[in-house]
């Protein structure tokens, strides 16, 4: 193996991907023609699909963008799985705290509760949330999770609900602060 040859080796899977400029891929290529050694080295890199094969194949925006794409739409649904989450647990620790002292915590508890509801449902969550928080809070007066009258469920939830809407507010005023004008 001379050293053209070492050269041609180490150039392959460069070569491969297209990734060498036109002189050094007609040097390769016309090395590759005389030299059965590097020629059958190339055939075990195609072989093993040791490195992907992209020749003269125009790659588009869309397909640049595709992996990302998919991770970002991962980590999207993650996020809102994430966020109903801490809605029912931020909804249901709101009702809990009712029957103590804490229940002034629900000021700051429910607007984060209108704020993930903003994540997830945008300004649908204007609708959406005061009926999850009826449905939370009829549960946990029906099971005695709280200790409030079947008419204290609805004053509850309409007091909470003006909380929540405030939380959508100032999340969708920061939006609107942050967008980018295009």
């Amino acid at each position: 193996m001379n050293n053209e040859c070492k050269i041609v080796m180490d150039l392959l899977p460069l070569y491969l991907e297209s990734m060498v400029s036109k002189e050094t891929s007609e040097f390769i290529e016309a090395h590759l023609e005389k030299c059965p050694e590097c020629k059958a080295e190339l055939s075990v890199f195609k072989e093993d699909d040791f490195t992907p094969v992209i020749k003269d194949e125009k790659v588009t925006d869309a397909q640049k963008g595709k992996p990302f794409k998919k991770i970002m739409k991962k980590m999207n649904l993650q996020m809102h799985s994430i966020s109903y989450l801490l809605i029912i647990f931020f909804i249901f620790f709101g009702f809990l705290s009712m029957d103590n002292e804490n229940v002034f915590y629900n000021s700051i508890i429910m607007p984060v509760v209108g704020v993930f509801g903003y994540i997830i449902f945008r300004f649908s969550a204007f609708y959406k949330l005061p009926v999850l928080l009826l449905l939370i809070n009829f549960l946990a007066s029906q099971f005695g999770w709280v200790d409030i009258e079947f008419s204290g469920v609805f004053f509850w939830t309409a007091i909470f609900t003006i909380f929540v809407f405030i939380g959508i507010l100032i999340a969708g005023l920061i939006e609107f602060a942050l967008r980018k004008e295009k």
